[in-house]
């Protein structure tokens, strides 16, 4: 029987291979045939992908060499304490526990569980690898997790108390670490703020010896709050190009050059405070920015009460405690200038010098969130606030203010922006490899939801959200126009109207506590391409209306056009630098598993199927770094059979099981093809741009010029490569439109549809220093450029300044130029003492000389003069852009300062969005 049997399974793997050879030929086929017949929607692959199986669900992947052959996956229980690590040394094929190793190394006396915390490698030796616990262990390999040594933290800190982790940009063995001291318990988190030490090691790959900043600065530090390296002001100046990347066109900025900054290999930026008990508040006025050009055994206080920061690009963002009783600089404040929260204040010279940053914030606010724009020279700013609604009750909503000189003043570009219930962060998302391209949800009144609603005052008992994109840095924003056709008619939801918008998921709902969907996802080396769930809709029909309407589209002209990949919630990954997508069912919507997997390699035309061996509640679907070869790995949990007949778990092993196993697919789209795909040619490349409109292939100006990048042809079916390298290149400027210019500081759009720039009301304005002391000249036309665009002929929408805050001509606004006119304090002495003369005269004459009719008439008079000069003066004071003189509710504190993470689905559980300064 044993034989017959055996013949029987040898028999059948043949006649698949058999069928395999038949697929592969028919794909050979389908490739010498493709230009001149459409292939089918879907092609069935009929063998199925084997999984691995862990003990628990994966939380993270890592590849760890250029070759991305070995790859650690890092697993934890699900609803109890423990962790797991798995090791694949033949890109993500097989897999081997190393859990064992992990607690052998450790030894029998240590307590720790093995719960992981952080893992790292290498740049130039990926070989090595730390991996640090979340108690007192950190473990050490030098063969790439083959095997593990073991040791205690100095001092016995912990890693579940790390802070913040910084590798240093210029040695790859250098890290900084900010810690909770030990000690320090859950009680004390609950009631105050924890004292944590600053740790560098300089051989983290080797002795692992750490230095105490705390203990170099010998009394003067008594705990740390925030830190970074100085080097992160400015990475490398001739750091490698990552592979299929495109190299910086010869119009990209410069990068800045480390030596005007006095930045040093040692030089630490951090908050600190200098006594025990200091710091005992989020925005507390103990607290100092500082910086240190050799570990703190000596320091400059730089910023007095500035408590937390973000390097981002070539600039510090400080967050300023508006409690202080001095200026940054430790002067004098004026009273009137001390109230609750934060303050903005941002330097560009390497934390030498800070300017107040002026961003006009109409409404209480909740934090900041920040995003780098595309060329990494400036932020755009999300001002979250809360809305109340009718019945009582409130929700987040935010502002997004975009980036302007010196990285200090900011105009309005968008408000209500939109997040969901138990969502982290703003549905605010920068479309990756195209410069100036951003996609928003936006809460609108159903009442009013006109193109350009930017009315802070909506009805947020049952809000209207929809999607909005922009092709311009935010200047302007459209609606997403949904596809002509709909190749599955279930994802036409707007079958009696002729208008139709898509409304897509954005990064709340993808990190979402609740029900997790992925959300729009682009990535820098596959430009031009986005997918993302949501739904079509009429006008009047939002985002959260239409559950049952949930599909998932793909765009691959950078979001002009669209098309509908599949009926529900997928989530995919493009790999090949673009050339390959591949996407599964997602297990948040409905909480469906997926029985299959499904892969393009002609830009979304058609799909192969690939049946899954046991069906899967799909977590997400992961790639190497740099995206560069056809295959990914797709991770998850394990299903019930009561669900689907292809799950793997019964009812009994779910109710005995601590934790639901995990399961992970490698999906080498190269091999399921029988390698028939060969590589591309010079021939089977283009130039691709942007287009203008759907129905308009002509190339689009973004951000005043002609961009375009070298990508594969859609309709050649080809592989890029591991070692192909994208090519960019800058066409001519464009002539200067409305698409270049942005409302100036101070400005909003009109909420009529026009486009027209009008002042914000003065008492939604605080106080810009800049503006104030005319050292930024707001247009008399409400206009400025857009950061980073570089169109020619301005002088044809901005005639006064050079749409960046520097007057061209005498007069500037209702501001007189000093320096231009040169005003003396000699006639301004001279005025006031004629006023004073005229008005002491005025006053003899009232009481000495007038008659009760001229004192009744002149008292008339007065009263008139005065009611226009109040007039008058709230005119002036709203160009001035004076602060109200009202004190600050204290409810407006800002409760975080923290980077807006640019969460793709497969660098969800790593995803940078953290609170900062709360409990």
């Amino acid at each position: 029987c044993t034989l017959v049997t055996k013949f029987m399974i040898e028999r059948k793997l043949r006649m698949l291979r058999s069928i395999r050879l038949l697929i592969a030929a028919v794909f050979a086929a389908t490739l010498a045939l493709s230009g001149s017949r459409a292939a089918p929607s879907l092609h069935p692959i009929l063998e199925a992908l084997t999984p691995a199986t862990t003990t628990s669900p994966v939380v993270d992947i890592q590849w760890l060499d250029k070759d991305d052959l070995h790859v650690l996956a890092y697993t934890r229980k699900t609803g109890v304490e423990g962790s797991g690590l798995w090791y694949s040394k033949d890109g993500a094929t097989s897999w081997s526990n190393k859990t064992q190793a992990l607690i052998g190394a450790a030894g029998s006396g240590s307590t720790d569980p093995i719960e992981l915390v952080g893992i790292y490698s290498q740049a130039s030796n990926p070989a090595n690898v730390v991996i640090f616990g979340s108690g007192t262990t950190v473990w050490s390999s030098s063969d790439f997790s083959e095997t593990f040594t073991a040791r205690q933290t100095a001092g016995g800190w912990r890693g579940g108390g790390a802070k913040l982790v910084k590798m240093h940009p210029w040695h790859d063995n250098w890290m900084l670490l900010l810690v909770s001291r030990p000690g320090c318990t859950n009680a004390d988190r609950a009631l105050t703020e924890c004292p944590h030490d600053l740790m560098v090691t300089k051989d983290l790959y080797g002795a692992m010896q750490w230095q105490n900043l705390t203990a170099n600065a010998g009394g003067r530090v008594a705990g740390f709050v925030d830190a970074d390296w100085g080097a992160a002001l400015c990475p490398q100046l001739h750091a490698p190009t990552p592979p299929g990347l495109p190299a910086a066109p010869q119009s990209a900025p410069p990068r800045i050059d480390c030596t005007k900054f006095d930045v040093r290999d040692e030089t630490v930026l951090a908050t600190m405070y200098e006594h025990a008990g200091d710091y005992d508040q989020p925005w507390d006025a103990d607290v100092h920015f500082a910086v240190s050009n050799d570990l703190f055994r000596s320091h400059n206080i730089r910023v007095r009460c500035g408590n937390m920061f973000e390097v981002v690009g070539n600039s510090v963002f400080l967050a300023y405690a508006n409690s202080c009783p001095t200026s940054i600089d430790g002067g004098p404040r004026p009273p009137h200038q001390s109230f609750s929260g934060i303050v903005l204040y941002t330097s560009v010279d390497g934390a030498a010098s800070f300017s107040q940053g002026c961003v006009p914030v109409a409404l209480k606010q909740e934090g900041y969130e920040m995003l780098a724009t595309h060329d990494g020279t400036g932020i755009q700013i999300i001002v979250d606030f809360k809305v109340g609604s009718s019945r009582g009750d409130s929700m987040l909503a935010a502002s997004v203010y975009t980036a302007g000189p010196r990285d200090a003043i900011y105009a309005l570009s968008l408000t209500n922006i939109y997040r969901a219930p138990r969502g982290f962060g703003s549905d605010y998302t920068r479309v990756e490899g195209l410069p100036g391209v951003y996609i928003a949800n936006t809460l609108l009144s159903r009442s009013s939801a006109s193109e350009d609603d930017y009315d802070y005052e909506i009805d947020t008992s049952s809000p209207l959200v929809e999607t909005r994109i922009t092709f311009n840095g935010g200047g302007t924003w459209q609606r997403i126009s949904a596809p002509k056709e709909f190749k599955n008619p279930a994802c036409n939801r707007c079958q009696t109207r002729s208008e139709c918008y898509l409304h897509l998921r954005g990064v709340s709902t993808w990190l979402n506590s609740g029900t997790s969907m992925p959300a729009v996802y682009s990535t820098e080396s596959a430009p031009g391409l986005l997918m993302a769930t949501g739904i079509s809709a009429s006008p009047g029909v939002g985002l959260e209306d239409d559950a049952g309407g949930i599909c998932t589209w793909l765009s691959t002209d950078g979001g002009v056009s669209w098309s509908d990949a599949a009926q529900g919630s997928w989530v995919y990954e493009y790999a090949d630098f673009g050339s390959t997508i591949v996407m599964a069912r997602h297990s948040g919507w409905r909480g469906e598993p997926a029985d299959e997997v499904r892969f393009s390699v002609d830009s979304g035309e058609s799909w192969y199927v690939v049946p899954l061996e046991s069906a899967v509640y799909v977590d997400n679907i992961r790639i190497e770094p740099d995206g560069q070869r056809p295959r990914v790995v797709m991770h998850g949990a394990a299903c019930d059979k009561s669900v689907h007949p292809k799950c793997t778990l019964d009812g009994s092993e779910r109710a005995t099981s601590p934790s639901i196993p995990g399961i992970i697919y490698l999906v080498d789209v190269e091999k399921l093809l029988g390698n028939n795909m060969g590589r591309c040619t010079d021939a089977e490349y283009e130039w691709w741009s942007v287009p203008t409109a759907r129905d308009n292939p002509a190339p689009r100006c973004l951000l005043g010029r002609h961009r375009s990048v070298r990508r594969r042809g859609s309709s050649k079916l080809c592989f890029n490569g591991p070692d192909w390298v994208r090519q960019a290149q800058d066409g001519a400027a464009c002539p200067c439109g409305r698409e270049d210019v942005e409302c100036d500081y101070g400005y909003a759009r009109a909420s009529d549809g026009s486009g027209a720039c009008v002042l914000l009301p003065v008492e939604q304005m605080p106080e810009c220093p800049l503006v104030f002391e005319r050292q930024y000249l707001v247009s008399r036309t409400g206009l400025r450029m857009i950061h980073g665009d570089v169109c020619d002929g301005l002088a044809s929408l901005i005639d006064d300044t050079d749409g960046q805050g520097t007057c061209l001509i005498d007069w500037c606004g209702d501001l007189p130029n000093e320096p231009e006119r040169n005003h003396s304090w000699l006639w301004l002495l001279l005025h006031v003492m004629l006023l004073t003369l005229l008005c002491a005269g005025a006053y003899g004459w009232y009481k000495l000389r007038a008659s009760p009719e001229q004192r009744e008439w002149l008292a008339e008079r007065a009263t008139l003069a005065a009611e226009l000069l109040s007039e008058v003066w709230v005119k002036v004071a709203g160009r001035l852009r004076r602060r109200p003189t009202t004190a600050r509710d204290p409810a407006d504190d800002l409760g975080y300062f923290q980077p807006l993470a640019a969460v793709p689905p497969g660098d969800a559980q790593s995803a940078s969005l953290f609170t900062l300064g709360t409990r």
